[in-house]
């Protein structure tokens, strides 16, 4: 009777402070040291940035083709984030801390929900899941990682969290009342699930687990044949078949916008998912059940401490997702939940079977896309089942230590605070492990240079403080789309002058009129040459370089990581500045090999010591060809020596190579430097044609070198 009392007055610190504790130890981690962990800001959440630009300019959407395609609920959250904090990296990371918080304050009532049987006794196993359900997420480094971040999945495990704690409520009353009414309850689980669905590509997922859980129930139930309770049983299916179905209905209705949008534009349903798509050959390697089995293991292999996400934007690089502390318990917990199971009462759902289908069926982002297994992000949603089954892991544990050694020790009251004990070792062990990974180990271990676009940060910033008679120029790849702008400056420079920086695409139809916009009201133009970014090879072909030597004057060149600039000075003479390819005019109808024909050439009469000799060629394609070519262009003095010499692949407009080229002309620009030390006279301007491999030249007529003209150096 007196351990009774003591448990009935134990419970007010179980419903208040305890949970309020354990939210503020999730606010402390979350906000502690925001504005300057992590620094910089990553493209991907500068890219939610700049759809939220969108919205304030007036561009209202339901999707964004923005780096996959981005979910409408996150843009319109940091829009308002925007408004308030302004274009700044912590108005995209404060609204993913509050919704981290948010999620971490989400699973309390779910978990009540799910566990909270008759009598005093089950309610607080109940709350004690929750409380431990809640800790877990509140010290996990994989839930923080993205609770820092301002990435959109994070508002997933929150938003799942309560749409499951509403139809759970319906899930346990549907043997009680009206079976098949539909129920306030049912439209708030619609509600929060649809939510999750505009926030995230994986919630797409998350009515599978109820129509598992349901499967499942009916052939537990089938199976097990309790004569007694038959009848029950049936009614129950049936009601709870009605329910789960009015819920799918009334989620459905919620998503129509997106489903019309999605019927409109089937490409954008896909575009990220068959990309990663363990059926992609591109990612299966032609070996579909190794990979399949590859990143099963890898997957799986981070439950339990053995493997981690490499990628150190979101992970201390191959920490795994579930702490070593905790890792033992996740496994006790499953095995529990699947011995409770088989020993359940068939006619009343299952707790257990209902996580164990949220768990199965949220692992299905990251095994059906295995590239960079295992991927915590396409993961998170397993994050809240993870945790609910590590927790029901220690209270077995705790249960069973209780029970088992308390038969041997008089005092049992000791040995329930022996085992307590446990539950407060291994969350005290987690929250300093989280502490040093995130807060020492990973900012002292990883460069962030690259993973938070710290270079794109500084070239903001340095855009920002400019002259305004300065204007900048961010070659971009052709190849990689309109839409691979680099978000981080579109989003902290939103409040400058449109002409603060010009993107340019680089091909020739544009690159002439996109650099002769950049240099209105300009008298330089500082170029931005990327080093190690996917617009490394914008201006492969120098079109832009080309452009700019022969209409300007290179003034200086400075290096910093990732990016150099050159800037190059404008002399206008009172003329608007306009850049223009010249034309390709003077024949020159060398053969080389069959293969391909110079047509036409275009050499400066004249050029200085110092300078350069810009040379533009016309090629065509003879016939089809099995190797990139590469031509080796050669400034030959009046004695036979070789001054100056520059070698390149090849390329087509869109830097396809020759084996790749259409039947159609293509231009190719040179600049061949002149020594300082060059003396006057006339040199001679040829080419050499040959294998990328073998270095064989092919022949123009009996000529290793073919001469296309003469330039005077004076």
């Amino acid at each position: 009777m007196n351990n009774r009392k003591s448990s009935i007055s134990f419970l007010p610190i179980l419903d208040s402070l305890l949970p309020i504790l354990i939210l503020l130890i999730a606010v402390f981690f979350r906000l502690y040291q925001l504005p300057i962990l992590p620094p910089g800001l990553n493209f991907d959440e500068a890219g939610n940035g700049v759809a939220a630009l969108d919205i304030l300019r007036g561009d209202a959407k339901l999707w964004w083709r923005i780096g996959g395609g981005k979910e409408p609920l996150w843009p319109y959250l940091i829009a308002l984030s925007t408004v308030i904090l302004g274009n700044v990296p912590l108005a995209l990371r404060l609204p993913a801390a509050l919704a981290g918080i948010f999620g971490v304050a989400a699973v309390y009532p779910l978990l009540v929900g799910l566990f909270r049987g008759p009598g005093h006794r089950s309610c607080l196993q109940a709350r004690l899941m929750a409380l431990l359900t809640m800790l877990g997420l509140a010290l996990s480094s994989w839930h923080l990682h993205f609770s820092r971040l301002g990435f959109r999945a994070i508002l997933f495990p929150g938003l799942a969290s309560l749409g499951f704690y509403f139809l759970w409520r319906v899930i346990r009353e549907q043997g009680t009342g009206v079976r098949g009414q539909m129920s306030l309850d049912l439209v708030w689980a619609a509600l929060f699930i649809a939510l999750a669905v505009y926030a995230y590509l994986a919630a797409r997922l998350l009515w599978l687990v109820p129509v598992l859980f349901f499967v499942l129930h009916w052939l537990i139930a089938n199976v097990k044949q309790r004569p007694t309770g038959e009848v029950r049983t049936r009614g129950n299916l049936r009601s709870l078949f009605i329910q789960i179905s009015n819920f799918l209905f009334v989620l459905l209705l919620i998503l129509v916008p997106l489903v019309v949008y999605f019927v409109l534009h089937p490409a954008d349903f896909v575009a990220r998912s068959t990309t990663v798509s363990i059926f992609n050959p591109a990612s299966n390697q032609g070996n579909l059940p190794g990979t399949a089995w590859r990143g099963l293991t890898l997957t799986l292999g981070t439950f339990v401490g053995l493997t981690g996400d490499a990628n150190s934007l979101v992970n201390l690089p191959n920490q795994p997702a579930v702490s070593i502390f905790l890792a033992p318990f996740f496994v006790i917990g499953i095995i529990a939940s699947l011995y409770r199971i088989i020993h359940a009462d068939p006619s009343a759902p299952s707790p257990h079977l209902f996580l164990l289908c949220w768990w199965v069926v949220m692992l299905l982002p990251a095994i059906l896309a295995p590239e960079g297994a295992p991927h915590h992000l396409r993961l998170l949603g397993t994050i809240v089942p993870t945790y609910a089954l590590a927790a029901l892991g220690l209270v077995a544990t705790v249960n069973f230590l209780t029970r088992s050694v308390a038969g041997f020790l008089p005092n049992r009251q000791a040995v329930s605070r022996i085992a307590y004990l446990l539950l407060v070792t291994c969350y005290l062990l987690l929250a300093t492990q989280t502490y040093l990974n995130y807060f020492i180990r990973w900012p002292t271990s990883v460069d962030f240079t690259l993973p938070f676009d710290l270079y794109a940060v500084r070239l903001a910033n340095d855009i920002a403080h400019a002259p305004p008679t300065a204007g900048y120029v961010l070659p971009m790849d052709i190849r990689a789309g309109p839409e691979a702008r680099h978000y981080t400056l579109d989003y902290l420079l939103a409040q400058r002058q449109p002409a603060a920086y010009t993107y340019l695409p680089v091909d020739e139809p544009n690159a002439e009129t996109l650099l002769a916009r950049a240099a209105r009201g300009k008298a330089e133009l500082r170029v931005v040459r990327w080093t190690a970014d996917k617009h490394q090879a914008a201006d492969a072909k120098e079109i832009v370089t080309y452009l700019l030597v022969t209409n300007a004057h290179l003034a200086g060149r400075q290096s910093f990581p990732v990016y150099d600039i050159e800037t190059y000075a404008i002399d206008r003479s009172g003329t608007d500045f306009e850049p223009r390819l010249p034309p390709i005019d003077r024949p020159v109808g060398a053969t080389f090999g069959g293969l391909l024909r110079i047509d036409a050439v275009n050499i400066p009469a004249a050029v200085s010591p110092g300078d350069v000799v810009p040379i533009a060629l016309a090629l065509a394609p003879l016939t089809q060809m099995d190797a990139d070519y590469k031509a080796s262009l050669r400034l030959i003095g009046p004695t036979g020596e070789r001054v100056a010499q520059k070698d390149r692949v090849l390329r087509h407009n869109f830097h396809q190579g020759t084996s790749l080229w259409p039947p159609e002309t293509v231009n190719e620009y040179y600049l061949l430097p002149v020594p300082p030390e060059t003396p006057p006279g006339k040199y001679v301007v040829a080419v050499v044609i040959y294998h990328p491999d073998t270095q064989a030249p092919l022949l123009a007529g009996d000529l290793v070198e073919a001469p296309l003209g003469t330039v005077q150096v004076r």
